[in-house]
Parts: C-alpha cells; structure tokens; sequence
C-alpha cells in the first residue's frame, strides 16, 4: 500500500512543479493525434460496413469498434493494443487489489509479465485478421506487436491510414453497389430494346473511364464505399461522402441527377443543381462534382 502512495504523491509532485504551459500544450497535441486516429479508424469501419461512426471517438467504444471490424469477441479488449484504457486500466486494477490483499511485489511481477505475454499474443491474432481482410499478408502481424523500435513502430501507422484513406484497398466482403444492383445477364437482354448510355469521365479521378448505363441503372458518385459505386479518395475534400446520383432512363433516353453533397453538383456555367431535387437532364450534358469543377463526367 505504501508503494502506491510514494507513487501518487511523486505524481502529485510532479505535476506541481511542471509548467502549465508545455501541459496544454501537450495535451491538444494527444487530442489531435487521438481524432485523427479515430477519424482513420472510423474510414476503416465504413470499408468493413460498421455502424457506430461515434466510436472511434470514444475511449473503450473505439477497441469495441475494431473488434467489430474483424468480428473479434468483444473481450478482446482487455488484451489488445499498445498502452490503451482498457488493457491498462484492467491490469493496474489487478494489481492493486492483489498489493491490498497480498503486499506481495513478487505476484505482481509475475502476474504483469503474464498479462504482457497475453496482451501480444492476442495483439497479433488480431492483426493478423486485420491484414488478411484487407487483402494483406496476415505474417505483417509481426510489427504490431514490436515494442521501443521507433522506425518499425511507425510502419503498422502507415498501413493503417493507407488502409483508411485509399480507396485502392477494401475489405474482403466489399460488394460494389452498382454490381447489385446491375440486372443479370439474361434480364439484359429484355432489355435490349431500350437505348442504352454512357458516362463518361472527362476531367479528375476518372478521366477517360466509360461507365455503361441501362435503362434504370445507376451510379453513386462519394467517398464512402458503404453507399458510392463510384469512389473518390477519403482526401478528396471537393467530393461529400454521399455526393450525387446518375440514373439513366432508357425509355426517354435522358438522364436523372440528384445532388445531395455540401458542395454541391454543376452544370456548365456553374449552374449548381439544386440538392435532393432530381434533375432531368438531356444526353451529352456535363455534370461537375464540387465548386472546383475538378472531377467532370458527360452524360452521353
């Protein structure tokens, strides 16, 4: 007991002589970094159809979230990550009830040392689900559970906000929208009367790529891969995650746009569309997603 209140009152001390100054300043500075990562985490769930987008915000709600990522039980928790509220928390508890019940130093060494030898092996089994749903090799494991190594430290980092913000990369059980809903083969050809169209990238990500459209069909234009067949990079801040809808109406051979972005969606000389209103449009119009006018597609 007496170990804990020399601890306490060193702490006590320290933070009495330290300057407010470099404390708050240090203080924004882990808060940044713990939205940032929350924010890359929630862009990792989106990819893996999680619900929640608040979680990753929130202590012991963001380890629940990552177990769900890769249908882990939730238990995981006590025995996942580096230094996080909930593993060190569970531990600190243990080992403080078995100091006022015991004052033995030596269980709590060794009672520590198992739990660090848990905490790693259920780390890596986590991490290893983690890579293998997003088409990695689940052996990169490994440098997850590296400790006090700096530059192989900072390697798992990267690979989390490439998995995050690239939209290259998705989870195994990713589903295009526009391949669910694109009729089968055989519904096509009852079809096959009805005109047909294109669109067509002509400026930005997706210059020069020909998306055919049937009568009915559609496509979504965002940065969210839950509800856009048609994605931009998480780093797109022109693009909404939702951004806007293409339909073609084969019968009356036109199209049906709909804007339901922040930024909104253009017509040439800027004439903005106006959000969650469907607006008709005639073959070989072009459309701009966003104020800069930097992603275009025609509508032939």
């Amino acid at each position: 007991m007496y170990f804990w209140l020399e601890f306490a009152e060193i702490i006590v001390e320290m933070f009495a002589e330290m300057s407010w100054l470099p404390f708050l300043l240090g203080v924004i500075f882990f808060l940044a970094l713990y939205i940032i990562e929350g924010y890359a985490i929630m862009c990792i769930g989106h990819k893996a159809k999680i619900d929640g987008d608040f979680m990753p915000f929130i202590p012991i709600a963001r380890q629940l979230y990552q177990m769900k990522i890769v249908d882990c039980p939730w238990w995981y928790i006590f025995f996942f990550g580096d230094w996080t509220f909930v593993a060190m928390g569970s531990l600190f508890l243990v080992c403080y009830l078995i100091w006022i019940l015991t004052e033995m130093a030596a269980i709590i060494i060794v009672l520590s040392i198992i739990y660090f030898i848990a905490n790693r092996v259920f780390t890596f089994f986590y991490y290893q689900k983690f890579y293998r749903s997003f088409g990695f090799n689940p052996n990169m494991a490994w440098l997850n559970i590296i400790l006090m190594v700096p530059v192989i430290a900072a390697i798992p980092t990267v690979f989390t906000y490439l998995i995050a913000f690239s939209n290259a990369i998705l989870h195994k059980d990713y589903v295009s929208p526009r391949d669910v809903d694109t009729p089968p083969y055989d519904d096509r050809k009852k079809t096959s009367s009805s005109n047909s169209g294109v669109v067509v990238g002509i400026a930005g990500k997706y210059a020069g790529a020909n998306f055919d459209m049937l009568d009915g069909s559609e496509l979504v234009f965002g940065r969210d891969p839950q509800s856009a067949n048609i994605i931009f990079d998480q780093t797109a801040s022109d693009i909404s995650r939702r951004h806007c809808s293409v339909k073609f109406d084969g019968k009356a051979n036109q199209y049906v746009v709909t804007d339901y972005s922040s930024t909104g969606t253009f017509l040439e000389g800027s004439i903005q569309i106006e959000k969650g209103q469907p607006k008709t449009l005639a073959k070989g119009t072009v459309i701009y997603l966003g104020g800069s006018k930097q992603n275009g597609f025609r509508l032939n």
